[in-house]
């Protein structure tokens, strides 16, 4: 007997949609493992551009009218922040398993009310943290899990960019997005700083966020600035220290603009008493036989995380298996941040519950 197709439908048709999540959503429908039956975006002409582009069945406006309509098996998520949770909570109601672009909401109460729909539903949850599915970092978790670090003991996740303010969409506005840097590229840092460090349980956070370039009218920034100036209310560089069970910590640096000499670029450093880790690049580093070493990667199987990780959820509605990134650990993560905010509003160390 053939294999059930999974049914799909996306929820957001924006740019993370058409570049990283439709095409691949299209290749697994020409494997014949699923149906691509509708996408949804508030901008009917752009959902029926993404439908024509990728075989989609029907395009709607609004995610309740195509929830109402089929029965969906997933519902892939890739609206603006604001809109996670309302999405989410719609399709696991409809009886759908939810993929839902990162951050996974805009506060701790409503990534709590997510994880409280999908127990309920009995459905899978899952945020689309797509580092986690690098093949380079897969194979640096190997090295971890395997204690060749020994005891790791802190970790180091940074995104440093000198002039690199989106000047698309709506991060720039807090009632949108929650943050800037700290919810747009940070949350990929500490996700898998966290992650690398086998998840441990967060305890508190003190941390400050600045606002330093975003909203200046002399702003020189590489992509331009087509937003409104008076609309940015978000930070544009956040640093952050956080304190786990059993004595782990992890500092956190993140910039879309500060004054350093160039875009340092991205990169977790894990620190154990054995070995450590850098993913970019990535390199183990130790001492052995008297000597200071290095090992770098030399080569490593070539994927897109994205494809990786959308193959790995499907997969695991196929064989009922386990997620990679279980809810939980979003959670922690929303738990952390919100804790980084709220230090820097009240300029003390935060305890995370």
């Amino acid at each position: 007997m053939p294999k059930k197709k999974l049914k799909v439908g996306v929820i957001g048709t924006g740019a993370i949609a058409k570049e990283m999540h439709l095409p691949n959503w299209k290749e697994l429908e020409e494997e014949g493992r699923v149906e691509l039956v509708g996408v949804c975006d508030v901008f009917g002409d752009r959902a029926k551009e993404a439908a024509a582009e990728f075989g989609a069945q029907k395009s709607y406006k609004s995610f309740s009218a195509m929830l109402k309509n089929d029965d969906y098996d997933i519902i892939d998520i890739c609206t603006h922040n604001k809109h996670h949770c309302r999405g989410t909570l719609a399709a696991l109601e409809a009886g759908a398993n939810v993929l839902v672009e990162k951050p996974m909401a805009m506060n701790v109460r409503e990534a709590k009310s997510m994880i409280a729909a999908a127990t309920k539903a009995k459905k899978k949850l899952m945020v689309a943290q797509h580092m986690r599915f690098m093949p380079k970092h897969e194979v640096l978790k190997s090295f971890i899990d395997s204690g060749e670090l020994g005891e790791v003991y802190t970790a180091r996740a940074f995104w440093l960019r000198r002039r690199g303010i989106p000047g698309w969409g709506k991060f720039h506005i807090k009632k949108e997005s929650l943050g800037g840097p700290l919810i747009d590229i940070g949350v990929h840092m500490m996700d898998l700083a966290y992650w690398l460090m086998g998840c441990p349980k967060p305890v508190s956070a003190s941390g400050k966020v600045y606002r330093m370039f975003g909203d200046r009218k002399d702003l020189i920034n590489k992509w331009g600035v087509p937003y409104k100036l008076e609309e940015f209310d978000v930070e544009d560089l956040a640093m952050a220290f956080v304190r786990f069970e059993n004595g782990l910590t992890m500092t956190v640096d993140v910039s879309w603009a500060a004054n350093i000499s160039e875009d340092e670029g991205h990169s977790v450093r894990i620190l154990g008493d054995k070995a450590g880790i850098s993913t970019n690049p990535a390199q183990v580093f130790g001492a052995q036989h008297g000597a200071l070493t290095s090992t770098s990667l030399d080569w490593v199987e070539e994927d897109k995380p994205h494809r990786r990780e959308i193959r790995h959820f499907t997969e695991c509605l196929e064989k009922k298996l386990p997620v990679r990134v279980q809810p939980e650990e979003s959670l922690n993560i929303q738990k952390i941040i919100e804790a980084i905010y709220e230090s820097s509003r009240r300029n003390k160390e935060i305890a995370i519950r």
